[in-house]
């Protein structure tokens, strides 16, 4: 077993790679658990009451109606019809929005499609907010009364309609009660680390091992180049699976019993198991390729971050252009992240859900497969030459 004990040693002095990544991994999940954990999704389905005025100089049953309408969802404050008095208001925030109603705005607003003139808060979503419900209130008035409803019965109803509520329960996908991340988010940031772990300590004992001294002493030693190659082999096997392990470690320290009771833990076990091979065969090819080691950094970085950032790992994939997914589809880790997107939106599975996971597990050992072969290929093409 020389050909594998030097492996390890070589590997021991890259250990720092390991520990480093592995830091880095523990970090960033740790701070998506809080800032998670921190998130009230119940908060982002309250109404936003805000501070606003309304200035009538119409006078009107519309303009009070108006007027009594967005008092039901506001807070209506008083504020002189003075250009630079509002504008210190909006300034200092004591109001973030001022409606003006001008003179025969109702006649104007029946019959047409009257423009308020609003003054808000440069920059701040909420005055759409107040936009649609003043668009609506005035487009329910003039179907009413088109409709044959005098102009208050038809004030009249869409107040009350205004004031039904109902009650919304939302369905809590993470199973952890709201108080935990998704081991999802976990996961989605995994295969940066694989990736970077595996490619930079293999990629670095794979130039030691293609040092030609050391290729010329192993060609001359009494041990077959058939079991040299089982004990590479093994080598890669040993790493590949002891960062597999310390990373599935980490996810068991922070969601523990949580995650052991989750019904797709196999799935997410096999998911970073797959990722695992299919970064030792992309580490393969990069050593089969990269002979300096002043350039493996940058060949990693370029492998690791790129396919990370176009793939989802650091950029949720819904956000991403179609573009970008079209050239994604091209690269193992979009796979992955499809298949770990669905497990954290999914407790069980329908048929087509089912195959697009296992469509993922096996597009991913095709990558595997294709990498390996083409490291081989450049391997055997370097001995004939």
């Amino acid at each position: 077993m020389t050909v594998f004990k030097g492996f390890l040693t070589i590997t021991k002095r890259n250990l720092h790679i390991v520990l480093l990544y592995a830091g880095i991994f523990l970090s960033i999940s740790i701070m998506v658990q809080k800032s998670v954990g921190k998130d009230d999704s119940q908060a982002n389905f309250e109404q936003t009451s805000l501070d606003i005025a309304v200035i009538d100089r119409d006078g009107g049953e519309l303009a009070r109606g108006l007027a009594s309408y967005l008092e039901q969802y506001h807070t209506l404050k008083d504020v002189p019809d003075d250009p630079s008095i509002i504008q210190d208001r909006l300034f200092y925030r004591e109001v973030y929005y001022v409606v003006t109603i001008p003179e025969d705005f109702e006649e104007r607003c029946l019959n047409g499609e009257e423009q308020l003139p609003v003054t808000k808060v440069p920059g701040s979503t909420s005055g759409y907010y107040v936009d649609q419900q003043i668009d609506t209130f005035l487009n329910d008035v003039r179907i009413m009364t088109a409709s044959g409803f005098t102009l208050e019965e038809a004030i009249d109803s869409v107040q009350k309609n205004g004031e039904v509520t109902t009650d919304v329960t939302l369905l809590d996908k993470s199973r952890y009660g709201g108080e935990q991340s998704y081991p999802s988010f976990m996961y989605q940031y995994m295969p940066y680390i694989i990736l970077s772990i595996l490619c930079y300590a293999l990629s670095y004992i794979m130039i030691a091992f293609h040092n030609p001294d050391v290729k010329k002493r192993m060609s001359c030693s009494a041990i077959p180049i058939r079991s040299q190659n089982m004990q590479l082999v093994l080598g890669f096997a040993v790493i590949g699976m002891f960062v597999w392990i310390i990373c599935t470690l980490m996810v068991l320290v922070i969601f523990g019993k949580d995650f052991l009771q989750d019904p797709n833990m196999v799935y997410y076990l096999l998911n970073s198991f797959i990722m695992t091979l299919v970064s030792l065969s992309l580490a393969f090819l990069i050593g089969m390729l990269v002979h300096r080691e002043d350039l493996i950094s940058a060949v990693v970085n370029v492998v690791s971050l790129g396919m990370s950032f176009l793939c989802g790992v650091f950029v949720e994939l819904e956000i991403m252009s179609k573009g970008v997914k079209r050239v994604a589809r091209f690269l193992p880790v979009y796979w992955y992240e499809i298949v770990n997107d669905l497990l954290g939106n999914h407790s069980s599975f329908s048929a087509s859900q089912r195959a697009t996971l296992f469509t993922g597990y096996g597009l991913q050992l095709m990558f595997a497969a294709a990498f390996l072969g083409i490291a081989l290929v450049i391997g055997r093409n370097r001995r004939q030459a």
